[in-house]
């Protein structure tokens, strides 16, 4: 997969079934003479070689011996001037499950072969059209389940992280080729940089990749969908806030301690993103066995989640002294992860005025009756302007793994040449971790890549793309 060849390629890029229509994509040098052999034109006289990129014509795809397979549009587009950079031909037929196959045999036939996975966007990679960073983009962007990751693989896409990157990687070579020309010289101990300027340098940028690292978690949490995991003791609520918030009766609801045995999960979309909640078991000592694995699973579910709602019952006034030790727990266990603490059945005798420990120990307190609607939804407003105005601040967003574990090693790179320059130690020494910089920023643009990560990343894309 990895040898540009001259192989003409073909992929239904429509999901297989029947539909209204099909498109049928092939790609190589030969696309447009393989196509026109048995193609009829409804203009007589029409070569497909001879009309311009960017146009369609209609016409009807014939069989070897001259039998109609069907009505089609052929949409022509000429090298370079293409997805892939090669010529290329989109065939839009009627969407029977015959038709494709009929016209994906017919192309075979003539030439063409099957394409693998990602075959086409990989073309694209190699002929230049993209670079590595923007192709997982595209995967990313067909299987986005929500407006954020959308807007996110969109603008990777447009090439706003790798327009970044590749200024980075601008920077640290004219800082790099600097100390170079002094090591040329340096037996005439010619200086041509500022030590001064090249420490704030290195700093400035350290800050830049910590940014673009810290993105990472919030990127990835709105690439999969925010979890998040309401726990409390037994009956306090959980569950009939859970069943407002995805408005369906999931949960068992019942005064008797225990009803919920396992992690209950439902999914809803706020502010375009994606959040994952999860009922789970009430939080007591207990010798059911069940019971008890309920409780482990519900630990470990928020050992995953980014968002932990804690939910009590502000009608027992004997409890406080437990909410609080319950909180500072949370808190010590998970410190990253955002915290919600909710007053629960203030319906009932509420006393959340006897709560000033609380009302301390966390940035997100509610009083609410998990009944009402209304009072349920301002936490769910909040719970989403919170991540989407930390989206706002960022200005671009990781989702990939390897771009995170790139990055890092790039950071490490360069606080070993900023600390290698603080101790005044060699030049050629600076030079060597930034050159290693570079390498890591080169290949989550693919300027520096191996065969094992090309593989690994369009092996993942479906076939037609």
């Amino acid at each position: 997969m990895l040898d540009l060849n001259d192989d003409t390629i073909v992929a239904l890029a429509t999901p297989i079934g029947t539909s209204a229509i099909s498109v049928i994509r092939i790609s190589g040098k030969n696309s447009i003479s393989i196509v026109e052999n048995i193609f009829i034109p409804v203009k007589q006289g029409k070569k497909l070689k001879n009309q311009s990129t960017h146009t369609i014509h209609l016409g009807y795809l014939v069989e070897e011996d001259k039998d109609l397979l069907d009505q089609v549009l052929i949409s022509i587009f000429k090298s370079p001037f293409s997805y892939t950079g090669e010529n290329m031909i989109e065939i839009s037929c009627h969407g029977s499950y015959y038709i494709q196959q009929k016209i994906l045999q017919l192309l075979i036939r003539k030439g063409t072969r099957l394409a693998r996975p990602g075959e086409f966007t990989f073309r694209a990679f190699l002929n230049n059209k993209i670079d590595l960073s923007q192709a997982e983009a595209i995967a990313d962007l067909i299987l986005s389940e929500n407006k954020v990751h959308h807007g996110i693989s969109l603008q990777q896409i447009k090439g706003k992280l790798s327009d970044n990157i590749k200024n980075l990687s601008k920077e640290l070579l004219n800082f790099v080729s600097l100390l170079e020309l002094e090591l040329d010289f340096s037996e005439d101990n010619l200086m041509f940089s500022n030590r001064k300027e090249l420490i704030l340098f290195l700093k400035k940028l350290g800050n830049t990749l910590k940014d673009l690292i810290e993105s990472f978690s919030l990127g990835n949490a709105i690439k999969k969908g925010i979890n998040v995991v309401i726990v409390g003791e037994s009956n306090v609520g959980k569950s009939t806030f859970f069943n407002q918030v995805i408005q369906e009766d999931r949960s068992i609801i019942s005064h008797m301690k225990g009803t919920t045995r396992d992690c209950i999960e439902g999914e809803i979309v706020l502010n375009g993103i994606l959040f994952h909640f999860f009922d789970t078991a009430g939080m007591r000592n207990t010798l059911n066995p069940i019971e008890v694995i309920g409780i482990k699973k519900a630990i470990k579910k928020m050992k995953e989640s980014q968002v932990i709602l804690y939910i009590f019952d502000s009608s027992k006034k004997k409890k406080n002294k437990k909410i609080v030790n319950d909180i500072k727990n949370i808190k010590k266990k998970y410190p990253l992860k955002d915290l919600f603490v909710i007053a629960n059945k203030s319906d009932l005798s509420c006393c959340l005025h006897n709560f000033d420990k609380i009302k301390s120990k966390t940035d997100f307190l509610f009083e609410i009756s998990a009944k009402n609607q209304k009072e349920v939804k301002k936490i769910l407003d909040t719970l989403s302007k919170l991540f989407f105005d930390r989206l706002k601040k960022k200005k671009i967003i990781i989702t990939q793994n390897r771009h995170y574990e790139s990055l890092k090693l790039s950071l490490k790179e360069v606080l070993l040449a900023y600390d290698a320059l603080k101790k005044e130690l060699s030049e050629d020494l600076v030079s060597i971790h930034i050159r290693e910089a570079l390498r890591y920023l080169g290949e989550i643009t693919g300027e520096i890549t191996n065969e094992d990560i090309l593989k690994n990343i369009f092996s993942k894309f479906c076939i037609g793309k």
